[in-house]
This record gives C-alpha cells, sequence and structure tokens, in this order.
C-alpha cells in the first residue's frame, strides 16, 4: 500500500525556495525602492548561507522520491504531476544563480581590492537576492590598506558573537575564493584571491572595530626582484587574516596585482580539521592555492627536511612569494594587573619543553628555506638574491589572545615592516663542511634579532619589570637590578624569556618568580640558575 506524503511536508519545501521564486516573478523588477533593497540585502543573505544546504539535501532526495513513485511506493494526494521535479529544477536554477553572482564578485575584488568592505558585502548580498542586482565594475568607497580605522571610539568590550560573525564572512570569502580557483584556474586565482584576500583583511577588521595601521621601512618599500620570503611574528590568529595588508599590491588600474604567497600551514589545523577544511573552507581554499601543509603531529625523522625541501621547490618553481610563522605556533596571551589584555608575548611559544628550553620560541625552517633556496638559484641561475622580510605585529594578541574565544572590540594593531634580511647566491657558492650551518645560525639569529627589534621586546619588558619591581623591593635593591640587567642585556634572551612567561601566567605567579628572578640578579647569578628559573616557570603552565 502507498505511504502518503503529507502536504505540509511539501509547503514547508517550497517555502525554502521563496528567495528562488521571488526572484524568477521579480525577473524584470529593480532595487531602487529602499524597503525592496532591504528585503533584497536579506533574502541574499538567506540564499547565500543556507540555500546551498537546502540544494545538496533535495537534489538527491526529489531523486529519491520520483523514483519512489514510480514504483509505487508513496503517493501524493491532490497532485497527479510529480511534484518532485518542482523542487529538483529549482535547485539546479538555484545553484546556477549562485555560480553566477559569486563570479560576478570575485572579479569585482579582482578589478576593486580596496574597496570599502561594507560595500563588497552590500553588492554580494543583494546580488544573490530576489531582484536584479547590477554590480559595477568599478566601486565607488574605498580604503587605504596601510591604515584602516573602524572604531566607534566606545569602550572595548569582549564577546564571541563577535568572533561567530567573524567566521561566518570568512566561511563567505574562503568560499568565494574557492569558487575562483575553480572558475578561472590557477591563473585567475592568484589576482582574484589576492584580491579577496584584501577585502576579507578589511572585512574583519570592520567587524571587530579595529584600526590598523602598516608601517613599512623605506628598504622594504624597494624590495624587488629575487625570491621574497616574509618571516611573521604569530600572537594571534589575527595575525593571519590581517596579512593581506602587508602583502598588497596593485595595477596600474588599480585592479589587484598577483601578491597573495605561499604559506606554510599546520595540516593538523587546516586539512585534518573538519570544520576548518569543510565547513569555514579554509583548508580546501589552501589546498587551492598550492599552500605547503606541514604535519606538526608527524614523527617522522625526515619531516623537517620533507617540508623545507617541499617549500624551496614552490617558490623556485613560481614567481609567487612565501610567507612563514617562525614561532611555529601561536604565543600566549599576557595581561595587566587589572586584569585587561596585554597584548602576547615573544618568547612564552609552545608547551612546557619548547618554553624551557633555550631558543626554544623560534624555528630554524625559516633559515633553511632562505639558504636552501640561495642554493636553488645558484644551481637553476634564476637570480642571485634572496630578500627575509621581517614583519612584527603589535596588538593581535589583545584582539584575541591564545586560548580565548572572544575578539576584544576598539584595539589598535600595529604591523612593522623591518629592514630586508638579504642572502646573495655568493654568500652559498663555496660553502662546506660547517660552513653551511653556520650560515644557517647566522641567517636565523638575524631574523629573530629583526623579529625582537620591531616588537621592542626588550624595552617593553624592562618597563613593565621595573614598574612591579618597585612595589616588591627597595631603591637600592633596584638599582642594583638595573646594573645587572644592563650586563644581561647583551648576552641574549636568558632574563628577557623569563619576565616575558612570567607575564603569560596567572597573576599569583608574578610576585613570587619576580621577586627570585631580581635576588638572582642582584647576586651575579650563572646562565644555568637562569634556565633553572624558567624551568620552573614553565612547569606553571
Amino acid at each position: 500500500m502507498p505511504i502518503p506524503l503529507p502536504e505540509f511536508l511539501l509547503y514547508a519545501i517550497s517555502l525554502s525556495y521563496a528567495p528562488v521564486i521571488t526572484r524568477l516573478v521579480f525577473y524584470f523588477a529593480n532595487d531602487n525602492v529602499p524597503i525592496l533593497r532591504r528585503l533584497n540585502g536579506f533574502a541574499g543573505r538567506l540564499e547565500l548561507s543556507l540555500g546551498w544546504v537546502r540544494d545538496y539535501f533535495m537534489i538527491p532526495l526529489s531523486l529519491y522520491v520520483l523514483g519512489l513513485r514510480i514504483y509505487g511506493w508513496i503517493e501524493v494526494s491532490g497532485y497527479a504531476f510529480p511534484l518532485e521535479f518542482f523542487p529538483f529544477g529549482l535547485s539546479l536554477y538555484a545553484r546556477w544563480w549562485r555560480w553566477h553572482g559569486l563570479a560576478i564578485l570575485h572579479e569585482f575584488a579582482r578589478l576593486n581590492p580596496k574597496v570599502h568592505p561594507s560595500e563588497f558585502m552590500e553588492h554580494l548580498y543583494a546580488r544573490l537576492g530576489f531582484l536584479p542586482h547590477p554590480v559595477p565594475k568599478r566601486g565607488t568607497k574605498f580604503i587605504d590598506p596601510n591604515h584602516l580605522d573602524f572604531r566607534k571610539n566606545k569602550p572595548p568590550r569582549k564577546s564571541f558573537l563577535i568572533l561567530l560573525h567573524g567566521l561566518y564572512d570568512s566561511f563567505l570569502f574562503t568560499t568565494l575564493a574557492y569558487k575562483a580557483s575553480r572558475w578561472g584556474g590557477a591563473d585567475y586565482i592568484k589576482t582574484a584571491g589576492s584580491g579577496l584576500s584584501l577585502i576579507w583583511a578589511t572585512r574583519l577588521a570592520q567587524v571587530a572595530r579595529m584600526e590598523v595601521i602598516v608601517e613599512k621601512s623605506p628598504e622594504a618599500k624597494t624590495v624587488k626582484g629575487g625570491k621574497q620570503i616574509f618571516a611573521i611574528t604569530h600572537k594571534s590568529f589575527s595575525d593571519f587574516c590581517l596579512a593581506p595588508l602587508v602583502y598588497f599590491k596593485e595595477n596600474a588600474d588599480g585592479s589587484a596585482a598577483s601578491f597573495m604567497p605561499r604559506i606554510m600551514v599546520a595540516k593538523d589545523h587546516f586539512k585534518d580539521n573538519l570544520f576548518l577544511h569543510r565547513i569555514v573552507g579554509f583548508g580546501r581554499m589552501l589546498e587551492s592555492w598550492g599552500m605547503v601543509f606541514v604535519d606538526r603531529k608527524s614523527k617522522a625523522l625526515n619531516k623537517a627536511k620533507s617540508a623545507v625541501n617541499q617549500t624551496v621547490q614552490k617558490i623556485l618553481s613560481s614567481d609567487m612569494t612565501f610567507s612563514i610563522y617562525p614561532q611555529g605556533t601561536r604565543s600566549w596571551g599576557q595581561f595587566e594587573r587589572d586584569g585587561s589584555r596585554w597584548d602576547a608575548g615573544y618568547f612564552c611559544v609552545g608547551k612546557k619543553a619548547r618554553l624551557k628550553k633555550e631558543g626554544g620560541h623560534f624555528k630554524m625552517g625559516v633559515a633553511y628555506i632562505a639558504v636552501e633556496t640561495a642554493l636553488g638559484l645558484l644551481r637553476h641561475k634564476f637570480g642571485n638574491l634572496v630578500w627575509i622580510i621581517p614583519i612584527g605585529m603589535d596588538g593581535p594578541g589583545t584582539a584575541c589572545p591564545k586560548g580565548s574565544s572572544k575578539i576584544q572590540t576598539e584595539t589598535k594593531i600595529v604591523i612593522k615592516v623591518g629592514v630586508p634580511i638579504v642572502i646573495n647566491t655568493e654568500e652559498v657558492k663555496k660553502l662546506e663542511g660547517s660552513q653551511y650551518q653556520e650560515l644557517v645560525n647566522n641567517v636565523a639569529r638575524k631574523i629573530d634579532k629583526a623579529l625582537q627589534q620591531l616588537l621592542e621586546t626588550q624595552a617593553r619588558l624592562e618597563r613593565r619589570f621595573f614598574t612591579d619591581l618597585r612595589e616588591i623591593v627597595n631603591q637600592r635593591d633596584m638599582d642594583e637590578v638595573a646594573v645587572a640587567l644592563k650586563e644581561w642585556r647583551m648576552e641574549g634572551e636568558a632574563v628577557y624569556a623569563i619576565l616575558d612567561c612570567i607575564y603569560a601566567l596567572k597573576q599569583k605567579h608574578w610576585r613570587p618568580f619576580l621577586t627570585e628572578l631580581a635576588n638572582l640578579l642582584r647576586h651575579e647569578c650563572s646562565k644555568e640558575e637562569l634556565l633553572g628559573l624558567r624551568t620552573k616557570i614553565a612547569d606553571c603552565f
């Protein structure tokens, strides 16, 4: 006996196609009426967010129900015509309409990379609504990538909803970028994807009500030719989001040039993570751009060498730049005494084993990649220069530190682009034996030092240390500490790594560890004693 299919189910299905059906009715209308424009934008949001879910569900379901009807296993009372064709046809039309609309929008992004994010989002939603919405070839409102200011001069607030909003918009932009790669191929994604990445960065800054300033050294502005490697500090996921503001390049007509670099990213984050790979779409987008995925959890002995070789091959085989985060993971967030966020550290990176290790904050991969790239240029005669461009970011740890799911609004972020470090092929021409490793170590030290100078790490920690020390020791002891610290300043990271880690701990640990550090400095401690204190601090993480 056939099973009746409830009519209300058909009505519910039809309701989900309201924007699509209405679009057919209003095909020759326009969106000049304000109330219709707002409704059209709302319908476009629904279609963009949920339409693909509806269609992926309804196309196979319609075919399945049609098959059941043919076999006589179900019936739809009152309807002789196979009603399954109705949602099936609408789904195909909706998919075509979305695909066509997205194609227009990523072309708009390619031509207008500096368009204001509000204007871009308005066109995106309106184009997928129920009214015809022509997207102009050129935008009307633009931003300055070197200085964004979306602050509203209101008290800062921390909100999980802002994070969700950012994730939603990131889903939209990764979908656009992925569709652009499918639609135009590898060459097209270089320019369209670059334009989308800049608009994505400005959109996220707008959602979080940030001020973002990009400061480039004169030397960084004149870098031309050779192979370029960006070495960026890593305080928050927002480092990755805002980086396109640094990379940005445009053609004479204002359209996007190919500026997005290849990036070394964590495989466990962007490829193995179902949420980031498929749902938000970061992983699919990065795959389509040919990014380098590193398996951080692999225990293979040659995994680091394999990652370096893979990266160097990609750098040498294309004209794209390369970007890497030498710290390997985000540094821990730090706080003021009143509990407010104090950005994030530089040395306090990773788990306990790295925190205890001298130099554990810096991974050598970027130095190996730079030297191997120079050797590759020498072998293949592609050029003679490798530029390593250090980039330090102040403020991302205040916006959203590691371990937090809340974005803080009204944050000021300053992105500082330092003086490039240059490797000439002449330097690697006659490397023998230990000279190779010496050059790698030297390059790593230069990058590490450049990043610290951009962030003013030593001065920042010293100011905080002496401010807090006034409440712990007397003036005479403070003077002794100051003299000792001046001597240690030239010895590298020892004291500063300890201070950096202390301020990443809970406040109850600050006074005991600051007192112990002050006593060690006053009594002319050895480096081993400082490492012992660093181990004790790391065990508190």
